[in-house]
């Protein structure tokens, strides 16, 4: 891995964004291998000493500018974007370097030969960050251009939140007067006619004018249930883009520039132990990170491959418990597993998911939230509900208890 360190944040963005190709092209030659490269903002980098004032005998324009422009910061605020999701930080290798290809290739070509651009992949490992990124780096190369970031559910939320104020020509200049749309996890709008009536409206406008499309979503399309054959044929009549879950080498490297990013210094073999022992996605290593870093500074001790154990080992322990609580209740009501953590209201799958909850609470002691999103995103008021709901069961139904006791036995027992 290559760590080029750069005077300032603006500095180490415009860099990425123009030479990054380059720059990789020659080291990858040069050193006659596969390199990760990371740009950083590093404090013992000397800045270049400033011009002197400019004249009409000695004009002189500063490469950089130490920080963004004020237009620039309306914009990416306007267009609902993360600072922090940009191409310098996105960590590539073997996993994800199509889709970063490609969403590279959209900004230096827009509205050409990938549009739309669908992303997909797993939880984690990168498809919000890639779409920003591109968001961020289109506005950096076009000032002017009109550009939005949101997730189905907040596509879904304005449109109903139109229909009721009547606003509906206000949410239709919202969205069809801009040069490049992202919606993010795109499979949320799945079962929702009124919405995909609205989105697909949406789509033919912007694509019929030429303008850019780019989505995400948890699976390829044409695995989804619930969404409409017309926009399958337009996701999938554009390119599609798979991240898998990041391999060893990936993560780490991903924990290494987290590591730097917190001002940590830590040896080699903390990182490998730490890449082998978490994942498989990005969320996890960064999640990860920050619990072993908490822990050191609360307990004034030492990153080391002991506190790795204790703290990333233990957590791991109970992770992998919950997977087999949800494999052992799929085997026991003969559902598939991936039923279980579907959006799927059908009454087979009602229980056993309610039992998977009310476990992962009281025997593994996971929040509200956690237990939503390791079932799919779910409401965590849906998740007190089923918890309440099967306390009782268990208390005053003989048969659900003995239910919940034989799953009891077959996850914890061993």
């Amino acid at each position: 891995m290559v760590e080029i360190g750069c005077s300032s944040e603006y500095n180490r963005i415009w860099i990425e964004e123009r030479y990054f190709s380059k720059i990789k092209e020659v080291l990858d030659r040069i050193t006659n291998r596969t390199n990760t490269i990371i740009f950083s903002v590093n404090s013992q980098v000397i800045a270049p000493k400033q011009a002197k004032k400019a004249s009409k005998e000695n004009p002189t324009v500063p490469l950089f500018d130490s920080d963004y422009s004020p237009s620039i910061k309306d914009a990416i605020e306007a267009a609902n974007l993360n600072q922090k999701y940009t191409f310098s930080n996105f960590i590539v290798g073997q996993t994800n370097q199509l889709a970063y290809a490609v969403a590279k290739s959209i900004v230096d070509e827009p509205f050409d030969r990938y549009n739309p651009l669908l992303i997909y992949g797993g939880v984690g490992v990168g498809k919000t960050h890639l779409l920003q990124a591109v968001a961020h780096a289109f506005l950096l190369r076009r000032a002017n251009a009109k550009v939005l970031y949101c997730s189905s559910e907040a596509f879904t939320n304005d449109m109903i939140s139109a229909i009721q104020k009547k606003q509906m020509f206000d949410f239709k200049e919202k969205y069809r007067s801009l040069d490049l749309l992202l919606v993010d996890d795109i499979q949320f709008i799945a079962g929702r006619e009124s919405t995909q009536e609205e989105f697909f409206h949406t789509f033919n406008y912007l694509y019929g004018r030429g303008k850019q499309l780019v989505f995400s979503c948890d699976r390829n399309p044409d695995e989804l249930n619930g969404l409409q054959e017309r926009l399958k044929n337009r996701f999938l009549g554009g390119m599609l883009a798979k991240i898998d879950s990041p391999d060893l080498e990936l993560r780490e490297a991903v924990l290494l520039a987290n590591a730097r990013a917190f001002g940590l210094k830590l040896d080699f073999s903390i990182i490998r132990a730490l890449a082998q022992k978490l994942g498989p996605s990005i969320r996890e290593l960064e999640g990860g990170l920050l619990r072993l870093t908490a822990v050191s500074n609360l307990t004034s001790r030492k990153i080391d491959l002991s506190l790795v154990e204790t703290v990333i080992g233990a957590y791991k322990n109970r992770r992998d418990d919950a997977r087999t609580l949800l494999e052992v209740v799929s085997s026991y009501f003969s559902l598939p597993l991936s039923d279980l953590l579907s959006k799927k209201r059908a009454r087979p799958f009602v229980l056993p998911r309610q039992i998977i909850m009310y476990l992962l609470r009281n025997q593994l002691n996971h929040s509200y939230n956690d237990i939503a999103k390791f079932l799919g995103g779910r409401d965590h008021t849906t998740v007190i509900y089923s918890v309440n709901k099967v306390e009782k069961l268990v208390e005053n139904d003989g048969e659900i208890g003995r239910i919940v006791e034989e799953i009891k036995t077959k996850v914890f027992s061993c």
